[in-house]
């Protein structure tokens, strides 16, 4: 048997090997470094109790492609019908799993992944932006003032003495599997990296799903630089993907410019509209 389930990046099957179910994976990265990264992380949190998938095989080298082999995880994604509760129960899981996270060790910074700090500052941005600004003139505006005010958020902010840890990346309710009401596997660590904590609210947040981090925030507090840092590294994973983007000759997609103009109340003194 042989089933596609899909993936955003890496492509995933499901397969019958002797009555047993896995999961067959085609990496989209070719860097051995990545998947090593990614190997060693999910049989780490393996160790921790968590329910993830640790590779049963490979990754095999077949014409340049590679390929790997997952034990499959039961299982479905949980009800969004009640967003509030699906959120304020998300909020509550990730801040038990940062706990955790923060007790792994040995895992450096993959690959080119930067902290949100790097990537603001990175002088590349702006001539980027200024190359594309007469083929987008409206998406560089709002992509630019939206780096200048993030820039000026994290300016002051002792950001370099804060801790890292090891993040998801993509804490959605599609990247979790429960079953008879429990935490059956938690999916997709393509953005796994080393970052502040509160960057995993990027896609777990985006600037929209409030309870996800008040939740998190009753069960580990937040503290005022965190707070503040919400908001940059949010932006700073949006404008930094759309002007690695705009430096292969691919422009800025609306979904970009979107979710950069969401405001939140949580954003603090960005909250009202952008104009």
């Amino acid at each position: 048997m042989v089933a596609p389930l899909g993936g955003r990046l890496n492509q995933h099957w499901l397969v019958d090997l002797r009555g047993e179910r896995l999961v067959l994976r085609l990496w989209w990265s070719k860097s051995p470094e990545d998947m090593d990264y990614e190997l060693r992380l999910l049989t780490s949190i393996s160790v921790l109790g968590w329910p993830v998938a640790p590779a049963v095989e490979g990754p095999v080298n077949l014409d340049g492609q590679f390929w790997c082999l997952f034990p499959y995880l039961p299982g479905d994604p949980p009800s969004v019908a009640d967003r509030i509760a699906e959120q304020r129960a998300r909020g509550r899981l990730l801040a038990q799993f940062h706990t955790d996270l923060e007790k792994l060790s040995g895992f450096g910074q993959r690959g080119d992944w930067q902290r949100c700090e790097k990537v603001l500052n990175d002088p590349t941005l702006e001539r980027v932006l200024s190359k594309n600004e007469r083929k987008q003139p409206e998406e560089t505006r709002i992509l630019r003032w939206h780096l200048e005010r993030a820039r000026q958020r994290v300016d002051g902010l002792k950001t370099q003495a804060r801790p890292s840890i090891v993040i998801h990346g993509d804490f959605t309710p599609w990247n979790l599997l429960f079953k008879d009401g429990r935490l059956s596997g938690i999916l997709d660590f393509e953005f796994a990296h080393l970052n502040h904590r509160v960057a995993d609210f990027a896609l777990s947040w985006r600037g929209r799903h409030d309870e996800v981090v008040r939740a998190y925030d009753e069960v580990s507090p937040l503290d005022p630089e965190e707070w503040e840092l919400l908001t940059p590294v949010w932006w700073a994973w949006l404008i930094g993907g759309a002007c690695k983007d705009l430096a292969q000759g691919i422009l800025t997609h609306e979904w970009t410019i979107k979710h950069l103009l969401r405001r939140s109340p949580l954003m603090g003194q960005d909250s009202a509209e952008f104009r």
